[in-house]
């Protein structure tokens, strides 16, 4: 029997996405293109695929790695070998949106507080906070990027910084009256945060606020100048009480 060359049975498209940097310059949107229209085309973007690429742009996106004693430290890896294709989709999707500073700088500080182990480690179950693509693209980045990370900073009193979302109620830490969060409040008149309002780091109201002897609670009502300064008070303001 004739033997066929392994080589010769592979479309010649191969060789443009398989193990070459190429395959790193298409968009994902190129990605979901391709695999919608070139059913040949999709074993070539299969879960070992997808893994590898994701790899490439956690080790790229500056904003989930951050700088200790001279080394860098990855804030944020997948569960990727849990995952399918549809979620390994999805965690490029996460990662390449970018714009991970200010989110960043809050897990950064919940780890030095003790709150969360670092890389925090997000699961097909975070991934499934949004229903598809547009809707995590449709809600404002930073307060997105909570939705999923938040249940991983864990208080260690039986309470984490996850969120609640019941149709258009947002609540925060527990699903309880009293604990939630207004965003992009009314403006106050002459509000100094008023000049610092960020799209996608939108401003945040809140009455959760933390006791003593009852710990995180509803209290006052205060206005915070965006999403990831409500988070990082939040781990403060647990952490000045507890310590």
């Amino acid at each position: 029997m004739q033997h066929t060359d392994h080589h010769q049975q592979q479309h010649p498209f191969t060789y443009i996405f398989v193990g070459r940097r190429s395959f790193y310059l298409l968009s994902l949107n190129d990605i979901l293109r391709l695999r919608a229209t070139c059913t040949w085309l999709r074993g070539l973007f299969g879960a070992a695929q997808l893994r590898q690429r994701l790899g490439h742009s956690l080790s790229t996106e500056a904003g989930l790695r951050r700088a200790a004693n001279g080394q860098a430290v990855q804030l944020l890896v997948f569960d990727d070998q849990q995952m399918g294709v549809a979620d390994l989709l999805a965690a490029v999707c996460v990662t390449e949106a970018g714009g991970w500073k200010e989110m960043r700088e809050a897990i950064a500080l919940a780890a030095q507080c003790g709150y969360c182990q670092l890389p925090v480690r997000l699961t097909s179950a975070d991934l499934h906070k949004f229903p598809n693509k547009t809707a995590y693209l449709a809600t404002p980045r930073v307060l997105a990027q909570l939705k999923m990370v938040g249940r991983h900073i864990d208080f260690g009193d039986g309470s984490r910084l996850q969120l609640f979302q019941h149709g258009d109620t947002l609540r925060a830490i527990k699903d309880e009256d009293g604990f939630e969060l207004t965003i992009n409040p009314p403006p106050l008149d002459d509000h100094p945060y008023e000049q610092q309002r960020q799209e996608h780091d939108p401003p945040v109201r809140s009455g959760i606020c933390y006791r003593r002897f009852t710990g995180l609670r509803s209290g006052v009502v205060v206005d915070h100048s965006s999403v990831s300064s409500f988070v990082e008070r939040t781990v403060l303001i647990h952490f000045a009480g507890t310590h």
